[in-house]
């Protein structure tokens, strides 16, 4: 990291986490994965497509959150929770896609349905703020409001860390006990590199590229993260629940 800017501030210049608790943020949330998914990266069909919106059966029952840009006022990120107990299936989209069983032999449960559970997914950022090949810094886009004085590049790859502290944060103002998320391996390591603990459950299978089940548990995160990650997460945890900050 540059020793002349924090990632705190680094991300408070540059970025903002809010709740997608109403409909019409919803919508921008349900347009960004329709971004992604479909333009970027034809995940899904045009024919299940409407009004550039990417939904399924488990948005209405789901907790969303969005990842601003704040220089452009664009949203560039979205993770959603979909509690179990509340799915219209009482099953986690996880159980209809991932074809082989589950293996907890090395889990803190015995099943996915140990306790309160949820399922962290659509977790996601638009391509132009996500690291790009040969390119292993970051430097906000279409923003020289300072001239390039503030031109101290952090790796792009702490934004999907941002993605998992919403998902873990927003478990815990729940009281959801872990969730469950279909995750690239590599994305994983990255994520453990941070302080971020997950339980892997499965081998990885090809669903749009190699992902893997994992088992991600929110009370733990927070301690093993170091000093400036801390200070990352409660900035966050402040924006998406609406504290003051201290």
């Amino acid at each position: 990291m540059p020793c002349d800017v924090s990632l705190l501030s680094h991300y408070q210049k540059y970025f903002r986490m809010l709740k997608a608790a109403c409909p019409e943020l919803q919508k921008v949330a349900f347009h960004i994965r329709y971004r992604v998914y479909f333009e970027e990266q034809n995940m899904i069909a045009a024919d299940t497509l409407g009004e550039h919106l990417e939904t399924d059966l488990w948005d209405p029952c789901s907790i969303h959150s969005l990842l601003y840009h704040k220089p452009s006022s664009q949203p560039i990120g979205n993770v959603r929770l979909v509690p179990r107990d509340v799915s219209p299936t009482k099953t986690l989209p996880v159980e209809e896609h991932y074809p082989k069983p589950f293996n907890f032999s090395r889990a803190p449960v015995k099943d996915i349905r140990s306790g309160k559970t949820d399922e962290v997914s659509r977790m996601l950022i638009l391509s132009s703020f996500r690291r790009r090949k040969g390119d292993l810094n970051y430097a906000a886009e279409n923003d020289s409001s300072d001239g390039g004085k503030d031109d101290n590049r952090f790796p792009i790859n702490y934004l999907p860390v941002c993605m998992i502290f919403a998902a873990a944060i927003l478990m815990l103002e729940e009281r959801l006990d872990y969730g469950v998320g279909l995750m690239e391996p590599r994305l994983a390591r990255l994520l453990a590199r941070f302080g971020v603990g997950l339980h892997q459950i499965g081998e990885p299978m090809d669903y749009f590229g190699q992902r893997a089940p994992y088992l991600i548990f929110p009370q733990p995160i927070y301690k093993d993260l170091s000093p400036d990650y801390r200070a990352l997460y409660d900035s966050i945890r402040s924006e998406l629940l609406g504290e003051s900050s201290s």
